[in-house]
């Protein structure tokens, strides 16, 4: 072991950073896809007897639209293993009993339409799941039992309106990207992660990569991107079909891009990783700090400079997001008409944002910013014989939270180097605490996974400062001074 890791330090720089991240891609693509890989076997046990459907938690909504939108949006079909199936809505439960009395007459199969207890497969939708030997002997079986709409591929999840939905709430590149796959590979619940997964082992390697750039550090870089490894937010969303993961890597990568004083293109990763999610939009408050820093040691001081820079860089943002977001939404527009996909996807998908949403019993628990920091109310991802939870890594979290408090004076007086992540994680969660004043109190745990990221980049590097004891104690001393001031000043109030 010694004289491998000898041979390991002796090479170059560059060679020790490549070889570290090569690894750190490997472990993190087999942790993710062992876990997508787990959930998948472990739904697909349960469908027969309990009616499981393979979904994990919001998956639900994001792979079904993704579906619809593959069928509906581009007229294509996913990828069949084997057999065609299908599954086909009727207008009532009555309309569907009928149905399956008639299947055997069409050469159709009935795969799902009770349960051994005598429940309905499908609870919320008048739905049967079925297999054939082709798609046409599938709607020849439809549209003589009078079906209101046919879904291939993988069975539908259990919600109203599930066979229609195309999850406008949210903008769509999340739901193309699902599609893709379900056309090439197939519509499996594997393959629906694959994106996510990917996305998981981008947001390892571009932390790396981000905290290298800001330290110079091989090991506070490894460090930091082995806890990403272990922290369970990262890993259990990287492995399931949701939007959050790809908003934590463009995230990431905006942060990056600035750092490297290529705002234009920071700029271009945050409207980018909007077009998964708008909460992408919040690291563009680290990505203007950063601006705003490069402004001022070029010199640019003055107060009407300033504002007027950081003002262009606002409109800047705001007009590239909304032409990505048209851009990208191209096939939505042609399929719903421009009014009612604005309607639907700009100006409803804000005002949804900023709204108090499902609450009260059989909600799943809301939480705020900060709960996110000490692990309150979290979102359960799974539950069954596998608990998963979207939950931060204790007590790192914590630990994030309060120096990210105590190093406020350190940071305008000291310009440490673990300042651009202090930009980063600040800004990213005022962000959220903005929103929730503005409305959005049904906010949820897995949100903080865009945090993740910065808060195991602070700690480490800014815990790394803090073991200089000349650094602890001016931190201590600035913080007295600091509390010297406020107290004289109140008692002015009083003289």
């Amino acid at each position: 072991m010694s004289k491998v890791l000898k041979r390991f330090v002796s090479f170059s720089k560059r060679s020790r950073v490549v070889a570290m991240l090569i690894a750190l891609a490997l472990i993190a693509a087999v942790e993710f896809t062992l876990l997508a890989q787990q959930l998948e076997s472990l739904e697909i046990s349960k469908m027969r007897d309990y009616g499981a459907k393979g979904y994990v938690s919001d998956e639900v909504w994001y792979v079904d639209s993704a579906r619809n939108i593959l069928e509906k949006v581009f007229g294509l079909l996913p990828r069949f293993e084997g057999s065609p199936r299908a599954t086909i809505v009727y207008p009532n439960a009555s309309m569907m009993d009928r149905a399956v009395e008639e299947a055997p007459r069409y050469g159709v199969k009935v795969l799902f339409y009770k349960l051994p207890s005598g429940r309905y497969f499908f609870e919320k939708i008048p739905a049967i799941y079925v297999e054939a030997r082709s798609i046409e002997d599938i709607e020849r079986f439809a549209h003589a039992t009078n079906a209101t709409d046919i879904v291939f591929g993988w069975v539908l999840g259990d919600a109203e309106n599930i066979d229609t939905y195309l999850n406008t709430e949210h903008p769509p590149m999340a739901k193309y990207l699902i599609a893709l796959v379900m056309a090439t590979l197939g519509d499996r619940p594997l393959y629906w992660r694959i994106p996510s997964i990917c996305a998981g082992v981008a947001l390892v390697v571009l932390t790396f990569l981000l905290i290298y750039e800001a330290t110079r550090s091989e090991l506070l870089a490894l460090l930091t991107s082995v806890l990403l490894l272990v922290d369970p937010m990262v890993r259990n969303l990287a492995s399931i079909a949701m939007l959050d993961i790809f908003v934590a890597t463009f995230s990431v990568l905006a942060v990056y891009l600035a750092l490297r004083r290529r705002i234009v293109a920071a700029v271009l990763a945050v409207c980018m990783g909007a077009t998964f999610k708008f909460s992408a939009l919040f690291a563009a408050i680290p990505v203007a700090a950063l601006f705003l820093h490069q402004l001022v040691s070029q010199g640019v001081r003055r107060v009407s400079d300033v504002f007027e820079k950081l003002i262009a860089f606002v409109l800047f943002v705001a007009s590239t997001f909304l032409t990505i977001q048209v851009a990208v939404s191209i096939p939505l527009i042609n399929y719903l008409g421009f009014g009612t996909w604005f309607e639907q996807s700009i100006t409803g998908a804000v005002s949804w944002h900023l709204s108090t949403k499902c609450v009260g019993p059989g909600c799943p628990p809301a939480s705020t910013p900060l709960d996110w920091f000490f692990n309150l109310n979290t979102f359960p991802l799974y539950v069954g014989e596998l608990n998963l939870a979207a939950s931060g890594l204790e007590p790192v979290y914590a630990l994030a939270f309060v120096l990210m408090l105590i190093s406020i004076p350190s940071m305008a007086l000291d310009k440490p180097r673990s300042r651009i992540l202090w930009y980063a994680l600040l800004g990213i969660f005022l962000g959220y605490v903005a929103i929730w004043f503005a409305g959005s109190r049904t906010q949820y745990s897995f949100y903080a996974v865009q945090l993740a990221p910065f808060i195991h980049g602070f700690v480490v590097v800014r815990g790394y400062e803090l073991l200089r004891r000349s650094v602890l104690w001016r931190t201590l001393v600035e913080w007295y001074r600091l509390f010297a001031m406020c107290w004289e000043t109140l008692l002015k109030f009083f003289e």
